[in-house]
């Protein structure tokens, strides 16, 4: 009995740990900032004209684009030069957004086991 609670015990102190670690993570993520749905990457094209350079391979670019899923399908927005450094921002933001909720999901998932394991050690069985 003894070593259940003790058990219990660290199970508890490493929840409370995930606990504030994922409350860290929430909290990064409620800022309200605008986001960009889509990755930045950049993007070098041809222009299709026979005699120019691109035509033998030395394509133009780079020019930066975001890649985007609309209804199950890949496709590659081009971002205006204006609107260059802003959306670039906020794709980070989105990317970021993603990753850290990611993190929240798999400690969600070790405190989810964790209070598993102390519903073993606690449950007992009557006659």
């Amino acid at each position: 009995m003894e070593k259940h609670r003790r058990d219990i015990s660290l199970i508890t102190k490493k929840i409370s740990v995930l606990n504030q670690l994922r409350t860290g993570y929430i909290f990064n993520l409620v800022h309200g900032k605008p986001m960009v749905h889509g990755s930045s990457h950049d993007v070098f094209r041809r222009c299709g004209k026979k005699n120019c350079r691109c035509a033998e391979g030395k394509l133009h670019g780079p020019f930066p684009a975001l890649s985007v899923n609309k209804n199950g399908k890949k496709k590659i927005v081009m971002i205006k030069k204006s609107d260059g450094p802003l959306i670039l921002k906020e794709s980070k933001r989105y990317r970021y957004f993603q990753n850290t909720l990611s993190k929240i999901r798999r400690i969600n998932k070790e405190i989810d086991l964790l209070l598993s394991e102390v519903k073993i050690k606690t449950i007992r069985d009557y006659p």
